[in-house]
């Protein structure tokens, strides 16, 4: 019986309740939910009875209604006295003949037992020959038209009757079969009805009985465990914190409350640990945002990190551009001749510690480092290394010794300064660039103000330059218009450019007029097809020339008239985008 009680003692309490309370309601439940299962059984069966049998009766019976009207409507048409009367008959026997088979199909969907399902084909042979004679009929009919004797013969023939009676005889076997079959699904569901009712009264009767043995049970296994925990509670309210809290191990409401309180106790020792983890960060994260300098940086950090987690050795290591770790800042630390003050990538734990970018820690390692002060020394009992990281690049390794094992504290106070100590690095470098930016600024822009000072000497240099270029080309220009002879200057493809008001004199043409226009203008129509190539073989020989040795040429002024001329053609040299141009000197021959 004990057994049994500290079993029962374990179980939640709302098990115990329904065990010691509710059993009697237990087994109404699951009387209820039996009679429930085995209503939806019989819902189940109703509703396949009334769709398999009941609906499956009315569309037979609806098709043998139809049969029936088929031969109402053909005798209609027998008698019928005028086309209208015949042909609504017809109408009538194919809305019957589509309905019958509209209604077959339903039921055909519902039939489920093989001999409705003989019956069901038995009847489509008797309809198919009946259709045919029922067609065979209208034919006849619409062949006789007055006289219908064939016709009202062959509906009366026994061939016709008894096909027509064969089929309705089918259809009313297969409504009678489906009866019978609704009729015993119904003595099933009330067999079945009687043996539930049965069970739910043995159910009920087993209930009663259970609760009576389960009520001085249960109540006993809730009251002892909850005077236990109670007597824990006072002892824990009296300060007795390290009291042991019994029942933990149980898996009911009784072990979660007696599991809560020590989770409580865990949680107030969390939260002071916690506590003292963010004060230590937010100290030493204070005192980072004043350093001005990689170097007092890092010595800050190693200076207030390890008095905070109880190391006597310190050291940290800042990467170059390179990759390069050096030892920049140190607690405790003594050099060494045969230790190095840098690593590469992969070279030692610092090395190591930042190509794998994760933290290393050693446990009372043999003659490593001594950790020494005035009153001696000894070796660490734990050694850890942590990379510095920002943005996946390694910033610097911190390296840090005690003569006890790191906690969980102190590597939560380590674990968070890291981001808050790459963050400070990063902006302290960025800082550090944008002095040297700001120093390069300011000396880039003394050299801008010295040179914008020299562009502009040039500038007034350049401008008097052109100036005096505007002078000489004025006086060239009042030269070409002032000289006695006519003068003109053309590019190597015969436009002219520039011509002086004696040609224009010669040639008849009023001032500006022969500007931008082509030079062969001033050659007689009859000379022109040579003249082009002419100009080529001269702009390409280059060579200063008197034409035809002396003599004198033929040109033609603006009214058409010719006139004879002696031409001097001297090459000038390519000017900006000009290219070859052609000083061309012509005088008149009286």
């Amino acid at each position: 019986m004990k057994t049994i009680l500290i079993a029962i003692e374990k179980l939640r309490l709302n098990i115990k309740l329904m065990l010691g309370f509710s059993v009697g309601l237990l087994v109404a439940a699951v009387i209820g939910f039996n009679s429930l299962a085995t209503q939806s059984e019989m819902v189940a069966e109703f509703e396949k009875l009334y769709d398999a049998d009941l609906l499956g009766i009315l569309h037979i019976k609806e098709a043998n209604i139809n049969l029936i009207y088929m031969g109402r409507a053909l005798r209609q048409a027998m008698i019928a006295q005028d086309d209208a009367a015949r042909n609504k008959a017809r109408a009538q026997i194919d809305a019957a003949r589509t309905t019958l088979q509209n209604e077959l199909a339903e039921g055909k969907k519902r039939i489920i037992r093989p001999e409705v399902k003989s019956k069901f084909e038995e009847f489509q042979r008797h309809f198919t020959k009946y259709n045919e004679n029922m067609v065979h009929a209208l034919a006849l009919l619409e062949r006789e038209r007055a006289s219908t004797s064939d016709a009202a013969k062959f509906i009366s023939s026994s061939e016709f009757v008894t096909v027509g009676n064969a089929a309705d005889d089918a259809l009313t076997a297969m409504t009678v079969m489906k009866a019978h079959g609704a009729n015993a699904a119904l003595d099933t569901m009330r067999q079945r009805a009687a043996e539930t009712r049965k069970i739910a009264i043995l159910l009920l009767v087993a209930g009663l009985v259970l609760t009576l043995v389960f009520g001085v049970l249960i109540g006993l296994s809730i009251q002892r465990p909850n005077d236990r925990l109670r007597n824990s509670v006072e002892e824990l309210a009296a300060g007795k914190v390290d009291a042991p809290i019994p029942h933990t191990d149980y898996p009911n409401e009784i072990g979660v409350m007696a599991r809560a309180i020590g989770v409580l106790q865990g949680i107030y020792r969390d939260a002071n640990e916690q506590h003292w983890v963010k004060t230590q960060v937010s100290e030493i994260s204070s005192v980072l945002q004043q350093a001005d300098d990689f170097r007092g940086l890092t010595q800050t950090v190693v200076s207030k990190v390890a008095p905070a987690i109880g190391a006597g050795h310190g050291a940290f290591y800042v990467a170059d551009a390179e990759g390069n770790l050096s030892l920049l800042a140190s607690y405790g630390y003594r050099e060494r001749k045969h230790l190095s003050n840098s690593f590469r990538i992969g070279e030692g734990l610092v090395g190591q510690c930042a190509m794998e970018k994760a933290l290393i820690m050693l446990t009372a390692p043999k003659d490593y480092i001594r950790i020494n002060s005035g009153l001696g020394e000894g070796p660490p009992a734990c050694i850890i290394v942590l990379p510095v990281i920002h943005g996946g690049r390694v910033l610097g390794v911190l390296e840090m010794a005690s003569f006890q094992q790191f906690g969980p504290r102190e590597k939560a106070v380590l674990e968070a300064l890291l981001p808050t100590l790459a963050i400070s690095m990063e902006i302290l470098d960025r800082n550090l660039k944008t002095r040297e930016l700001l120093v390069a600024t300011q000396e880039q822009a003394e050299r801008m103000e010295k040179q914008a000072a020299q562009l502009e000497e040039a500038q007034v240099e350049m401008e008097a330059q052109q100036a005096e270029l505007l002078e000489t080309e004025n006086w060239f220009r009042s030269i070409i218009e002032t000289a006695p002879d006519g003068m003109l200057v053309a590019d190597a493809a015969g436009h002219i450019l520039l011509a002086n008001p004696e040609l224009e004199r010669i040639f008849g043409y009023a001032s500006g007029e022969l500007i931008g226009g082509g030079i062969d203008q001033l050659v007689p129509e009859r000379l022109r097809g040579s003249h082009g190539s002419l100009r080529a073989a001269f702009v390409a020989e280059g060579r200063s020339r008197v034409m035809a040795g002396g003599s004198p040429l033929q040109g033609q002024r603006k009214d058409g008239s010719e006139i004879s001329l002696v031409v001097a053609l001297s090459p000038l040299p390519p000017r900006g985008a000009r290219g070859k141009c052609v000083s061309v000197s012509v005088r008149a021959v009286a």
